[in-house]
């Protein structure tokens, strides 16, 4: 299949690239920065990479109209209002933005977006702006699928897999458990397996929001 993926150069958005691209998949990776320069491996030859932002140009409608699947792998953790890095403009708007695009087309391509499970207190502004994209492709779309990753970790992100043990830690504790519900780390590989899956087919459990 061909499958565009906004955000293919970030954390997740690479390593579902790879993983899409050694099931023999044909992937574009769209994105602000192209192909990472320090991206050699020989799976990332085969990656049609493309400078653009769907923010502000449109580069990158021709990959979305020849596409079976796009995916929304763009996301911030967190805002930088003073250079203009906020949820509303990283999170809600690219969603807009290319379902406005999908919707002019006669065949258009299935949407997946990665959401959230759920996110801790000082994230709130982080998760409505998700909830707010999940509203937005409920009313817009029947073609779309919705991911509800908790925390993704790896090694690459070194503090990940601290927040991930902390987490594990804190369920095993009777009364504080319930601080973590809905907390449930998964492996940047795994998330990329289970996506994968349930664009060839199959069920993840991973889309419906868990508690």
């Amino acid at each position: 299949m061909k499958i565009t993926i906004f955000g293919g150069s970030g954390f997740i958005g690479q390593k579902l690239t790879e993983e899409l691209v050694h099931r023999g998949h044909n992937v574009t990776s769209i994105s602000r920065s192209g192909k990472p320069a320090n991206l050699t491996t020989s799976w990332s030859q085969k990656v049609h990479w493309i400078r653009s932002d769907v923010l502000t140009d449109n580069f990158w409608q021709s990959a979305v109209k020849e596409a079976d699947w796009v995916i929304d792998a763009i996301g911030i953790l967190k805002e930088d209002p003073s250079k203009n890095i906020t949820y509303t403009r990283f999170i809600y708007k690219p969603v807009q933005i290319i379902l406005a695009y999908l919707n002019t087309q006669e065949h258009p391509a299935k949407f997946l977006f990665l959401s959230a499970n759920s996110a801790p207190f000082f994230l709130n502004q982080y998760m409505e702006s998700k909830l707010q994209a999940e509203e937005l492709i409920k009313k817009q779309t029947k073609q779309s699928i919705i991911f509800y990753p908790s925390l993704v970790v790896d090694k690459k992100r070194y503090s990940s897999i601290i927040g991930g043990n902390m987490i594990k830690l804190l369920k095993k504790i009777p009364g504080v458990r319930k601080l973590v519900q809905g907390y449930d780390p998964i492996s940047r590989t795994a998330l990329a397996v289970e996506i994968s899956n349930v664009i060839e087919g199959n069920t993840s459990l991973y889309t419906q929001r868990r508690k």
